[in-house]
């Protein structure tokens, strides 16, 4: 295990009482130093609170109250081009939101910052926006190079110190390599933490960097604290499940999500905003993992009747994620090889296609499984359509993730047709691949792990020995899985 695998019990006791607990509303803000006139400086330190939470919608429109306060203030449009796009979230902006951010950015391009800090996250926005990009990966990039530029430049800032960190694990690389990107940032945000403990950026990108097996623990006493630095903002009150999730605490994510869920439902205007699907689905999961299905149940029915839902990755992804795993957890196979194509009306799904792959993943696995051969093989070829479209526009990880979903269609199909070691190279092959692509931050876990699969099928071949060390392994990986708790037994 690498060295940074995790803490000792006695040193997550000691960071536990080094994290300083959030103590006023006052002090759950930021104080960025501004040359804008006074009611437009308050105006950015909003929309910059809001930044650091990912509330998006919210501080573009507090950016957007600061220049109209102050149409000088170039800060104002610096917020609003960086409210427009979201450095950790899958997926790329909308046509709208790079619409309004180049608006922003072209005006940011006729305005003098009043400080050296200014002009430093100005230039990191600005690059951005650069017109001689290809691709979002590259902008990213830009943007993180020139994030970093600033905090050097401005190395006693707490908010370009934030965004540098934040820039970091947004442009981190895969794998191994990966966990010690986050480690390292992870060690800079315990320092900032340190000098601004109630600062709510510090304690979001902290919880992002530990955000993996490896470092969980690492992330608990953050996430004990952050509900409390922004207690009305959907997205910090369903961020600490992340960690809850990975150490496999069902009833802490499932409250948090439920004060997710109500408070982006309280804040959503003509839309209803991504966070509460987003919140569903991790409830959906945990509710699953406790044996609370008919709840499970009563939250996709809810969530699937509302209309209007925001068209974005996150939404997407819960409403194709958890219709499934009612499914696919449950093992209801034949309803799930009997689901429809056509899913809810409100997602522009062509646009998401790695989303639409778990549907049809569902449905080929559910076939396979009840010898629907037919079925099957027509899924693997809409997920090869699907997995290609993903590769064509550079969604490298979740084409990863669709090819493993592919390999274990097709190793249940072998299953059904007697090619017992076919089968098993498959499903193998797709556990190896699943668990070395790792699990997106936009899930709680896969809709169904390709290793407790390979349990599944080694226990049908008569292999106990080998299926329990499979599910074994499925926990480790994702600790208190009721499926794999119960094979065990």
């Amino acid at each position: 295990m690498p060295r940074f695998s995790s803490l000792t019990g006695t040193a997550v006791v000691a960071l536990s009482s080094a994290l300083t607990m959030p103590t006023s509303p006052a002090a759950q803000g930021v104080d960025l130093p501004t040359s804008c006139a006074t009611e437009a400086d308050a105006a950015v330190d909003r929309g910059l609170t809001l930044l650091h939470n990912m509330m998006y919608i919210e501080a573009e429109a507090a950016f957007g109250s600061a220049a109209k306060a102050d149409p000088d203030c170039a800060m104002a449009q610096w917020g609003i081009a960086m409210a427009n796009f979201h450095p950790l979230w899958p997926g790329t902006p909308t046509e709208a939101e790079t619409a309004r951010g180049k608006d922003a950015a072209g005006r940011l391009a006729t305005m003098t910052p009043g400080s050296d800090l200014e002009q430093a996250l100005v230039d990191a926005a600005a690059a951005f926006y650069a017109p001689d990009h290809d691709g979002y990966p590259a902008r990213l990039a830009a943007w993180a190079d020139a994030q970093q530029t600033a905090h050097e430049r401005n190395p006693d800032n707490i908010d370009a110190a934030a965004l540098a960190a934040l820039a970091r694990l947004a442009t981190a690389p895969g794998g191994v390599e990966r966990f010690e990107v986050n480690a390292r940032v992870g060690d800079a945000l315990d320092a900032l933490h340190e000098d601004a403990p109630e600062h709510p950026g510090v304690i979001h990108y902290a919880i992002h960097a530990y955000d993996n097996p490896p470092l969980k623990e690492r992330g608990l006493p953050y996430a004990e604290i952050y509900d409390k630095a922004a207690p009305e903002a959907a997205h910090a009150l369903h961020m600490p499940a992340h960690i809850y999730t990975r150490t496999g605490d069902w009833a802490k994510s499932i409250d948090l999500n439920r004060r997710s869920a109500e408070a982006a439902l309280d804040t959503s205007g003509d839309v209803i905003q991504s966070h509460y699907a987003h919140a569903v689905d991790y409830m959906v999961y945990g509710h699953l993992q406790m044996g609370q299905a008919e709840e499970a149940a009563r939250l996709v029915e809810e969530m699937l009747a509302i209309d209007n839902h925001q068209a974005s990755f996150g939404g997407a992804y819960a409403l194709a994620a958890s219709p499934v795993r009612l499914l696919l957890e449950q093992e209801n196979w034949a309803e799930a090889a009997a689901l429809s194509p056509d899913m809810h009306s409100a997602i522009p799904w062509e646009n998401f296609p790695q989303t639409v792959a778990m549907r049809w993943f569902a449905k080929g696995l559910g076939a396979a499984r009840t010898d629907d051969v037919e079925t099957a093989r027509l899924a693997v070829e809409k997920l090869g359509s699907l997995r290609d479209a993903m590769r064509e526009g550079g969604q490298d990880y979740w084409a990863r993730l669709t090819e493993g979903q592919i390999l274990t269609v097709e190793a249940w199909v072998e299953l059904a047709e007697g090619n017992d070691e076919a089968a098993l190279t498959k499903q193998r092959a797709a556990a190896d691949l699943e668990d070395e692509a790792g699990k997106s931050p936009v899930t709680p876990g896969h809709v169904l792990p390709a290793r407790e699969l390979l349990g599944d099928m080694l226990s049908a071949l008569g292999r106990p020995d080998e299926a329990l060390e499979a599910y074994r392994a499925t926990l480790a990986l994702s600790p208190n899985r009721a499926r794999s708790l119960a094979k065990l037994e």
